[in-house]
C-alpha cells in the first residue's frame, strides 16, 4: 500500500480497515504504519474520522478517550482503565510494559522511539517509590528540564529534595533525596562523608556509553555503581536501540537479575516531504526503495514553504552552528518572517523583555538579533545559548508563541519539545559514527508531530532537499558495543582520559581529590604548590577581591594569575599547551577573574563585545582578535584563530555571536574543562600546608564567589542569577536549615513561588 495508492483509494474505509487490523494484532510496531494511517487522515478525512476514536484506542492512547463512543473502543479501553487501577495513570502498552519491568527487576534496560513515554514511566515509578534517587543525563539542559517535571511530579511535597548537584544540605529536614546529575557531577556520589539511602539509578539517554570521551566517564560511573551501590536498582533508557540488552553484557550483569526490551511502537505519524530540481514539492516514503521517485510520489498540493511558514504552524528549522553565527541562517526565510506580526502578549513580552535584559540587549548599543526575532515569535536555540536563556525559549516554545525555531543538534538530546513541522535545511549532523549520527538525526525528526490531549490521531511533517540521505538515515539501525569502551583502552587517544582510566582499573583513584594518584602526585611537586600559595597570596591580600584585581593598576597582578594557573593546568595534564590553547586558556582566565569581582554575565559580555567592536576607537578598522571557545586540553588547536574572519568590520561585529562565545568560555571552558583541576590543586595544596585560604579558594572556583549566604543560596538550589536578590530576605542560613524574614511575603511574586517549597508548613 504505497502513497500514491492511498491517494488514489476509492473506498479508503477498506484501507482503514486493514490498518485496524495490522493495529489490532501488532499495535504500532513500525513507523510505516502510523505513516500510512497519517495518509489517510489527510487524503480521507471524512471517512477517516469515522475510524479514528477506534484507531485512537487500538495505538493505546487511553487517556484521549476517558469515554469512549463505540463498543471496540470500550471493549479496549477496559486495559487503559486497568493500568490506571494498577498505576493511577492511563498509561499506553509501552508504558505499562516499561512500569511492570521496572518493578519486577533489578536491572533493565529498554530502548522506544522519541515521545513515547519510556521517561514518564520511569519518573512515575521513582516518584511512588521510597529512598533516594539519581537521575544521570548527558546535558546541563536535560537537568533543568528534569527538575521541573520530577518538581511538578511531587507538586511541592517539602519532603522531597530535589538538586542538580551532590551536597547534603537542609540536614533539618528528614529528607528524601532526588538527584538529577550528568556523569561529571555524579563522581560526588562516592565521597565518604555523605549519608545516601540510593535506591535507584535511571541513566536516560544511555546510548551516550558509545561516545569516545564521554563513554569512559559513563561506563567508569556504571561500574562504580555497581560497586558501591549493590542493591540499588539500575535503569537504562535509550532511543531507537536495536539492542539494549548490550547495557546489561558490557557491565557483566546477570541474565537473572535483568530484563531488556526494544520498543518499536510509536504514536505519532510522520509525513515526509522533499523539494524536487523541477522546484515541485512531493510526499514521499522512506521506507521503501527508491521511495523519493516522481512515480512513488504524490505532488504536496501547494508550496510546502508557504504552507509551512504561513504563520499557524511551529516549525524547528535545523540548522548548522556556523550560519547562525555568521547570521546566513535567516535569508532564506526572510520573505516569510517579515510577514509575521510582532506577538500581541502580556506574557510573552515578559518572557522577552527578561531574555533581552539576562543578554545585556536593553542597551541601546548592544543590538541583539536573537531578541528582535523573538518579537515576531521567532526562536534561535542552540548549546552556546546560555542555559536560563534558553529556559526562557523554551517556554515560549511550549506556551505556542514560537512560529519558528532555528536550532542545532541540542534539540536532538531528548528536550522534549515538539514541533508540527521539522525543516532540514541542513542535514549535516555531527557524531562519532554514521550509526550515531543516523540516531541523532532520528531523535530531530523525532520532534516533529505534538502528541495531544486531544481525542485525535496526531501527526507531523518532515522536509528536506535530501530525500535518499533521509531515508538512508531513517533505516540505518544503531547497535551498542557489548564490550564496554573501557575494557578496549586503545581506542582511546587522549592522555587524560587514559590515566583516569587506568587510575580507576588499579584503584588508585582518589575520590576526595577526584583524581588519579599520579595526577597528584605531579600537582604536589614544590613548584606547583607555590603556585598555589602565590595565587591566594594576590587573590587574599587583604582587601576585597575587586580591590586586589580590578583596573589598570592591577593589570600586573591579573596576568601573573593567568601565568600561575596556566603552570598548575599544565602540571595537570602532564604536557604544555600549544599556540591555540594558550589563547583559549588566556580568554577564559580573564573571563574568570571577572567573574570572582562580581561582574554579571551581561556586563562580561559587554566589556568583550566593546573590545572585540572597537567601541573606544569608534568602531572604526576591523574587528580585534579573540580565540572563540573550545574545550580543554584539545591537541588538535595548535594554531590561534579569531571568532570573527580578519575583514569583519569593527562597526558589524555580531552582539549576539559575542554571547554565545562568552557563555561557552564560561560552560565549556571554564566549568568543564578547567575548574577541576584548580580544585584537585588546592585540595593537595591544603592537605601539605594547612593554608585554610585554600578551603575559600575552592569555594570561590566551585562557587564563583565567597560570600557564605550566596554560596549556601547555590548549595540549597537556588539559580545563581537570583542569589542577589533572594539573600534580601534571609534571616538565618546554615547547612542545617533556612529562615526567610517576615518580609517575604511581600517579595515578587517569581521570589515567593521561588522559595515556597523552602518555608515551613
Amino acid at each position: 500500500m504505497s502513497i500514491v495508492d492511498i491517494a488514489e483509494d476509492i473506498e479508503p474505509i477498506n484501507g482503514i480497515s486493514e490498518l485496524l487490523d495490522i493495529l489490532h494484532k501488532e499495535g504500532p510496531v513500525s513507523s510505516e504504519i502510523l505513516e500510512k494511517i497519517s495518509y489517510y487522515k489527510k487524503f480521507h478525512r471524512d471517512e477517516f474520522q469515522e475510524h479514528e476514536e477506534k484507531i485512537i484506542t487500538s495505538l493505546g492512547l487511553f487517556y484521549k478517550l476517558p469515554e469512549p463512543n463505540n463498543l471496540y473502543s470500550f471493549l479496549l479501553s477496559g486495559i487503559g482503565k486497568q493500568h490506571k487501577e494498577e498505576f493511577g495513570e492511563y498509561l499506553t502498552p509501552v508504558q505499562a510494559s516499561v512500569r511492570r519491568a521496572v518493578n519486577e527487576n533489578k536491572v533493565v534496560s529498554i530502548s522506544a522511539p522519541t515521545s513515547a513515554g519510556k521517561s514518564y514511566s520511569i519518573r512515575d515509578f521513582i516518584a511512588e517509590n521510597d529512598g533516594d534517587a539519581v537521575v544521570i543525563v548527558p546535558s546541563r539542559a536535560l537537568i533543568a528540564e528534569y527538575v521541573n517535571t520530577m518538581k511538578q511530579k511531587f507538586n511541592g511535597d517539602k519532603n522531597v529534595m530535589i538538586s542538580s548537584f551532590v551536597d547534603d544540605i537542609f540536614k533539618s529536614r528528614n529528607l528524601r533525596r532526588i538527584f538529577i546529575l550528568t556523569p561529571e557531577r555524579a563522581r560526588d556520589l562516592f565521597s565518604s562523608n555523605l549519608k545516601l539511602n540510593i535506591k535507584v539509578f535511571f541513566f536516560d539517554e544511555a546510548q551516550v556509553s558509545e561516545e569516545i570521551e564521554r563513554g569512559v566517564i559513563f561506563d567508569v560511573l556504571v561500574r562504580r555503581v555497581k560497586q558501591h551501590f549493590d542493591k540499588a536498582k539500575l535503569i537504562f533508557a535509550h532511543p531507537f536501540v536495536e539492542n539494549p540488552d548490550a547495557q546489561l553484557k558490557k557491565h557483566n550483569f546477570s541474565e537473572a537479575e535483568g530484563y531488556s526490551r526494544s520498543y518499536t511502537h510509536g504514536s505519532v505519524g510522520k509525513i515526509f516531504i522533499y523539494q524536487h530540481k523541477n522546484k515541485k514539492y512531493y510526499h514521499f516514503s522512506p521506507f521503501i526503495e527508491r521511495g523519493h521517485q516522481i512515480k512513488k510520489c504524490v505532488e504536496h498540493e501547494q508550496k510546502f514553504s508557504d504552507f509551512a511558514f504561513d504563520g499557524t504552524h511551529s516549525v524547528l528549522v535545523y540548522v548548522s552552528k556556523a550560519s547562525i553565527y555568521n547570521g546566513k541562517f535567516i535569508e532564506p526565510f526572510r520573505k516569510y518572517i517579515d510577514n509575521y506580526e510582532d506577538i500581541d502578549s502580556v506574557e510573552a513580552e515578559e518572557i522577552i523583555n527578561t531574555i533581552e535584559h539576562l543578554l545585556g540587549a536593553d542597551n541601546d548599543e548592544h543590538k541583539s538579533e536573537l531578541v528582535a526575532l523573538l518579537r515576531k515569535g521567532i526562536v534561535i536555540h542552540h548549546g552556546s545559548v546560555p542555559l536560563e536563556v534558553r529556559f526562557l525559549v523554551e517556554d515560549l516554545i511550549r506556551k505556542r508563541y514560537a512560529k519558528i525555531c532555528f536550532a542545532t543538534s541540542t534539540l536532538a538530546q531528548g528536550v522534549n519539545m515538539p514541533f508540527d513541522i521539522v525543516w532540514l535545511d541542513n542535514m549535516r549532523i555531527l557524531g562519532d559514527s554514521d550509526q550515531s549520527r543516523s540516531l541523532s538525526f532520528k531523535n530531530l525528526i523525532g520532534r516533529a508531530g505534538r502528541l495531544s490531549n486531544k481525542p485525535k490521531f496526531d501527526f507531523g511533517y518532515v522536509f528536506t532537499k535530501s530525500p535518499q540521505l533521509l531515508s538512508q538515515r531513517v533505516n540505518e539501525k544503531f547497535l551498542l558495543n557489548e564490550q564496554s569502551i573501557i575494557d578496549n583502552p586503545e581506542t582511546i587517544d587522549d592522555p587524560d582520559t587514559s590515566e583516569f582510566l587506568n587510575s580507576i582499573k588499579e584503584g588508585s583513584f582518589d575520590d576526595d581529590k577526584q583524581a588519579p594518584l599520579s595526577k597528584i602526585e605531579r600537582l604536589s611537586e614544590s613548584e606547583i604548590l607555590k603556585y598555589c600559595e602565590a595565587i591566594l597570596s594576590v587573590i587574599y591580600n587583604g582587601d576585597s577581591i575587586k580591590d586586589n584585581l580590578y583596573g589598570a593598576k592591577n593589570e600586573g597582578k591579573r596576568e601573573s594569575l593567568k601565568q600561575y594557573f596556566r603552570f598548575i593546568y599544565e602540571a595537570s595534564i602532564n604536557r604544555v599547551l600549544y599556540d591555540g590553547e594558550i589563547a583559549v586558556f588566556r580568554q577564559a582566565m580573564s573571563i574568570f577573574l571577572q567573574v570572582i569581582q562580581g561582574r554579571s554575565f551581561r556586563e562580561i559580555v559587554g566589556i568583550r563585545y566593546s573590545y572585540i567592536s572597537k567601541k573606544d576607537e569608534g568602531r572604526q578598522g576591523y574587528a580585534a582578535f579573540s580565540q572563540p571557545a573550545a574545550k580543554l586540553p584539545k591537541s588538535t588547536l595548535t594554531q590561534t584563530y579569531s571568532i570573527f574572519d580578519k575583514d569583519t568590520l569593527a562597526k558589524n561585529v555580531s552582539y549576539d555571536a559575542v554571547v554565545f562565545d562568552t557563555y561557552d568560555y564560561l560552560d565549556q571552558v571554564i566549568s568543564f574543562s578547567l575548574t577541576e583541576s584548580f580544585i584537585t590543586s588546592f585540595k593537595i595544596y591544603k592537605d601539605q600546608t594547612s593554608d585554610l585560604r585554600s578551603d575559600k579558594m575552592i569555594e570561590l572556583l566551585r562557587f564563583g564567589t565567597n560570600n557564605t549566604v550566596h554560596t549556601l543560596l547555590i548549595r540549597y538550589g537556588f539559580p545563581p542569577e537570583d542569589i542577589a536578590e533572594i539573600s534580601k530576605y534571609i534571616l538565618f542560613i546554615n547547612e542545617d536549615t533556612i529562615t526567610f524574614k517576615p518580609e517575604i511575603s511581600d517579595a515578587p511574586k517569581y521570589i515567593q513561588e521561588m522559595v515556597d517549597w523552602y518555608l515551613p508548613g
